[in-house]
């Protein structure tokens, strides 16, 4: 993303705001769509499964039930990767006793379709639904988890009072607030339509909220992070900052260690 849009800043203002409404989606959502199932990707526990939307689009679904008393993870990744390369994280949260749904977005993965922030946020609500003939049984307490863009989704679908517990990693405030501190005055924050509002959507999120951020960031500030938790109106909340650690390092056994102690008291 930061290339082609330092490319696009080299460009004049009217051309500028034509080239990033006709490139946007692809800068925002640089999905791999490629294909693995989970015992290619090394996790047999793992079972796939396959949701179709209401337009006709193939989402591929990773799930696995939780042993008997732990909730269940719905996890959606960040807009790099893919399900496979999230693989060893899924193998924790499942050697812990954890449940796990793990939808890849359309265009991502194997699941056919483009994405906007409509399709996806639909998607996600869709997958919620679905997932006790996901795990073929009741899921339990259900946990929402969300890295990066994924962050975005588990917020709106959290405020839709979807989901029991939150668990944020690197979360923005929004698309356009990305936008203006990567590129700070070039405006084009304005010209952004995949907004991604988190900063108004956690206002109607009361549930129990973990967010874990990388105190060195230099895609999302970790004052975003902060933001948002500040933000959120419930009181079981925590806000933990992982010092050194980059946009996709919150990662780490400090980091584990709170995200594991958070599931299980659900």
């Amino acid at each position: 993303m930061q290339l082609v849009l330092a490319a696009v800043l080299t460009l004049t203002t009217s051309f500028t705001a034509w080239f990033l409404q006709r490139h946007e989606m692809r800068v925002i959502y640089p999905f791999d769509r490629t294909y693995s199932t989970p015992l290619a990707a090394g996790e047999a526990r793992l079972t796939e499964h396959r949701v179709e939307t209401p337009d006709g689009e193939d989402l591929v679904v990773w799930a696995a039930p939780a042993r008997d008393g732990q909730p269940t993870v719905l996890y959606f990744t960040g807009n790099a990767g893919t399900l496979a390369n999230r693989v060893p994280r899924y193998s924790a949260l499942l050697d812990r006793g954890f449940g796990l749904v793990a939808p890849a977005y359309r265009g991502s993965s194997g699941s056919s379709g483009r994405p906007s922030e409509a399709d996806l946020a639909g998607d996600a609500a869709l997958v919620a639904a679905e997932t006790a003939r996901l795990l073929g049984r009741d899921p339990g307490r259900l946990v929402l988890y969300g890295e990066s863009l994924g962050a975005a989704v588990s917020v709106r679908l959290a405020a839709s009072g979807v989901g029991d517990a939150l668990v944020l990693e690197a979360p923005f405030t929004s698309i356009p607030d990305l936008a203006e501190v990567q590129y700070p005055g070039h405006g084009l924050g304005p010209l952004v339509t995949q907004v991604w509002d988190s900063r108004s959507a956690i206002t109607g999120v009361t549930a129990p909220l973990l967010i874990v951020h990388g105190t060195e960031d230099s895609l999302v500030p970790v004052t975003m992070g902060r933001e948002l938790f500040e933000t959120a109106p419930g009181p079981d909340k925590t806000f933990l900052p992982i010092e050194g650690a980059p946009h996709s390092g919150s990662w780490t056994v400090e980091g584990q260690r709170a995200i594991y102690a958070f599931l299980a008291r659900q």
